[in-house]
């Protein structure tokens, strides 16, 4: 009976020390120009982008992204003013922008709070992993959370939902003590 147990606590001992260690997750929330906050694990890094658009053109935006046990974690903030009237039309053209040349494995609408979008979850080509992603437009601006597990990665990574699904337009869910992301000018 003794040696069942110790076996159990070994067994369960070596299993604990085979996973790897959960990266932290931490809160960052963005205040203006659009009221939204989410999850990630590691620091997200800035960076100045331009998204092309075939419907509304070429507009700047910026890309906060981390990397963390072979996935990439990146929210992209796209600035659309004035193109309000062509909320679906952006988020339409942003979904098939994001499903091409990739196996389409799910495409639904998703909601958060108020806000609708697209929730996709495509392969890449040639092995290239698995990617999915969260697209909505709120106060102007295309705002996309994508997920990416890179080839070796574990293509079933609950983290990929895990983040994409943390997103939250109503400041009252930003957790307190949130990084505040801000754009850069």
């Amino acid at each position: 009976m003794r040696l069942r147990i110790c076996a159990s606590f070994l067994g369960t001992a070596l299993i604990l020390a085979a996973a790897p260690a959960n990266a932290a997750w931490h809160a960052y929330v963005m205040k203006q120009p659009v009221g939204f906050s989410f999850t990630a694990p590691g620091d997200m890094k800035a960076e100045k982008i331009t998204y092309m658009s075939a419907m509304a053109g070429q507009h700047s935006g910026v890309a906060f992204g981390s990397t963390e046990d072979n996935v990439d974690y990146k929210i992209t903030i796209v600035d659309f003013a004035g193109r309000s009237s062509d909320e679906a039309a952006l988020i339409k053209e942003a979904t098939a922008s994001f499903q091409q040349s990739t196996k389409n494995l799910m495409d639904e609408d998703a909601r958060v709070e108020s806000s609708y979008g697209r929730k996709v979850t495509v392969d890449l080509p040639n092995n290239g992993g698995r990617s999915m992603s969260a697209i909505f437009f709120k106060d102007n601006h295309l705002v996309q959370l994508t997920a990416t597990v890179r080839p070796g990665g574990d293509l079933l990574s609950s983290d990929m939902g895990r983040f994409v699904d943390s997103l939250a337009f109503y400041e009252t869910r930003s957790d307190e003590g949130a990084t505040e992301l801000k754009l850069t000018d």
